[in-house]
């Protein structure tokens, strides 16, 4: 019996293994070479960033101009990069299959191409759309100025003329291009960074709302899809609409999200221990918690932009910010804190009311004003 167990075991331990999705990533360079010094490129840093802060995840030596990563490839399809140079990096998707980096040369990373697996076919062509783009433009743009009299060289004012429908016209190509791109590509994971990189800063929020509602359901638990959506909410961040779903950690490491209090009125605080304000409005929210007793129908959510896990948990011990309702929450990021940035808020304190639905009632509520609206909350009463 003991011998069938431990053939079970090794059955299902062999089956687990099978199923791991493998990435290997196989490089190729024509001079290791770096690009400011007689330096040559010794070994290949694998990174990952999240939030804004890349971390080395694994290296690779480089043997006759030749690297290999190998490993577990990630759930979900993202945007990797292979350093290690001193003049740039190179980007690339980290997904299951042989990836393959190169040839390119060392000094010029950014050079190189990507391919072998279905994402990174998808950027590359990308890369090569973009590339054609640009050398479009600038082939539109020689013709322009070329068409100049010459008895307006040189009057800037009057150049225009020539220059600036050009301007227009390249920036429409470019527009085109990439709408047909990411309808072209919309099941891939890629379009989801040409969105964020490319149609954003050019785009109206109405624009990019229409291409994320085009995208298929299996893209919606992508992490950038989530930043996308909202992207959109905090351009479009007014009372009547729907708040941007911000994270955090509780002191005790638990991560909370906005949409988890979905059917409930949350008043979300934005403040910091530093910040004299937000402390005077202490008193006012202890009030209006108090009044709430054992109600389940609102909850306040102080979200803290403090940098420093010991300054934020002191201030909360030290003046009793503590209720039931009263949930905390920071990233420890400053300024840098998303939850800030996607409410556009410039400073601290600042407060928005957010209905059960999710959608923004009030900005702004402070002292007895803010105490007599979330006392009509308790009581039922939508003023």
């Amino acid at each position: 019996m003991r011998k069938m167990f431990l053939m079970a075991l090794l059955a299902v331990a062999t089956f687990a293994v099978a199923q791991e999705k493998r990435f290997v990533i196989k490089g190729e360079m024509t001079s290791t070479t770096l690009c400011y010094s007689n330096e040559t490129v010794k070994e290949v840093k694998l990174e990952q960033t999240v939030d804004g802060v890349s971390t080395v995840v694994a290296t690779a030596p480089v043997v006759d101009g030749k690297f290999t990563f190998e490993g577990v490839a990630p759930d979900a399809v993202g945007l990797w990069s292979l350093s290690g140079f001193d003049n740039g990096s190179i980007q690339f998707f980290l997904e299951e299959g042989e990836i393959k980096i190169g040839p390119f040369d060392a000094a010029y990373p950014v050079g190189a191409r990507m391919g072998g697996t279905p994402s990174n076919d998808t950027y590359q062509a990308y890369l090569d759309l973009n590339n054609k783009c640009i050398a479009d433009s600038k082939m539109r743009m020689k013709v322009a100025h070329e068409s100049i009299p010459a008895d307006i060289k040189g009057n800037l004012e009057a150049e225009l003329r020539y220059t600036s429908p050009t301007f227009y016209v390249n920036n429409m190509h470019f527009k085109v291009a990439i709408m047909d791109f990411v309808y072209d590509n919309i099941d891939s994971p890629v379009v989801l960074y040409v969105i964020k990189y490319a149609m954003m800063p050019t785009f109206v929020t109405d624009v990019i709302q229409g291409f994320l509602n085009a995208l298929p359901e299996s893209l919606h638990s992508h992490a950038m899809y989530k930043e996308l959506v909202n992207d959109v909410r905090s351009a479009n961040l007014k009372v009547g609409s729907e708040a941007p779903d911000i994270t955090g950690f509780t002191p005790d490491g638990k991560e909370l999200a906005l949409s988890d209090f979905r059917g409930k009125y949350v008043f979300l605080d934005f403040w910091a221990s530093w910040c004299a304000p937000c402390r005077r409005e202490m008193p006012y929210l202890k009030e209006a918690l108090a009044y709430s007793g054992n109600s389940e129908n609102l909850v306040v959510l102080s979200y803290s932009i403090d940098d420093e896990m010991e300054d934020w948990t002191d201030c909360i011990e030290a003046n009793q910010l503590v209720h039931k309702n009263w949930i905390h929450i920071s990233t420890l990021k400053g300024w840098n804190s998303d939850g800030i940035k996607l409410f556009g808020a410039n400073g601290v304190p600042f407060t928005a009311l957010i209905d059960p639905d999710g959608n923004v009632v009030q900005f702004e509520l402070r002292g007895e004003e803010m105490v007599k609206k979330l006392k009509s909350i308790v009581d039922g009463v939508n003023e």
